[in-house]
C-alpha cells in the first residue's frame, strides 16, 4: 500500500473509532520498503544523521552533522540500520558560508568514494518551485520514536504540511530563530522529527522532489514546527558541488 493511502486510511480509522490522540498514527509509520530509495544513513561510526542521494556519488545533509568529523561513512540501499550492507566512505564539503552560530547555510555535500547504482538506490530530484504554506510532504528518518529514546532501526515516515518562513516564524515565537533560507513543516502535537533525524529529507508528495533538509525541532513534541533548510535557494550550489 502506498504511503499516502496508508496515512489516509489509518487517520480515517482513528476518526471512526473515536480515537483523537495521535498515537493512532504514532509519530509516523514504518516506511514502505519500495519507497525512499534516495534515503541514506550518515554514520560515524554508527548512525548520526540522515541524508538524501542527490547524485550517484553525492549526498545532501546538514553541515552541523558532519562538521569537524572524520571517517564518515554512508549506508545506502537499506531501510534498516542493522544490516550487513556496505558502508561507503565519504568526504564532506560544507557550504562556504555555513555559520555554526546562527545556523545559516546549514548544508553539506558528502562526496562518496564511489558511485552507488542498484535497484535499491535512487537519486532524488530537487524541488524547483517556491514553497507555500499547506503543501503535503513526507519526512523520512531513523530518529528516536519518542523524546529521550534510542533511534529506530527501521526507517520511519511522517506526513506533514509545509509552512513558509514567515508563517513558521509566527508559530515558533521564542522557540527558535529562523534564518532566511529556512522553512518549516508541521502536522499536530505528538508528531514530529526527533533526535537522530537531522539531515533527513522532506519530500513533496505530489512531485516526489526534495523540498528540505531537517535542521532542528523542539523536543520532538510537535507543539512547534520542525525546521528545515529550504533546498530551492541552494540548487546552484548543490549542482556545482555534487
Amino acid at each position: 500500500m502506498g504511503g499516502v493511502s496508508y496515512f489516509i486510511l489509518t487517520f480515517l480509522a482513528c476518526c471512526l473509532l473515536g480515537i483523537t490522540k495521535v498515537e493512532c498514527i504514532v509519530g509516523g509509520h514504518r516506511a514502505d520498503s519500495s519507497s525512499a530509495h534516495f534515503m541514506v544513513s550518515v554514520q560515524n561510526p554508527t548512525h548520526i544523521c540522515g541524508g538524501a542521494l542527490v547524485g550517484t556519488s553525492s549526498v545532501l545533509t546538514t553541515a552541523s552533522c558532519v562538521s569537524g568529523r572524520t571517517n564518515i561513512k554512508v549506508l545506502v540501499g537499506s531501510h534498516r540500520l542493522l544490516t550487513n550492507r556496505e558502508r561507503v566512505n565519504a568526504s564532506p564539503v560544507l557550504h562556504s558560508s555555513y555559520s555554526s552560530t546562527t545556523g545559516a547555510n546549514n548544508l553539506a555535500i558528502l562526496k562518496l568514494e564511489k558511485s552507488v547504482t542498484s535497484s535499491l538506490v535512487a537519486v532524488i530530484a530537487l524541488n524547483d518551485a517556491a514553497i507555500t504554506t499547506g503543501k503535503t510532504t513526507a519526512f523520512y528518518g531513523w530518529g528516536a520514536l519518542q523524546y529521550g529514546s534510542t533511534r529506530s532501526n527501521e526507517l520511519q515516515t511522517l506526513y506533514q504540511r509545509t509552512l513558509t518562513n514567515a508563517d513558521c516564524a509566527k508559530l515558533m515565537g521564542n522557540s527558535g530563530t529562523l534564518t532566511t533560507n529556512q522553512i518549516c513543516a508541521r502536522i499536530q502535537p505528538s508528531q514530529a522529527a526527533c533526535s537522530g533525524d537531522e539531515g533527513g529529507p522532506l519530500v513533496d508528495v505530489a512531485t516526489g522532489k526534495l523540498v528540505g533538509i531537517y535542521v532542528y525541532g523542539v523536543q520532538c513534541t510537535g507543539n512547534k514546527p520542525d525546521v528545515f533548510m529550504n533546498v530551492l535557494p541552494y540548487t546552484s550550489w548543490i549542482n556545482t558541488n555534487k
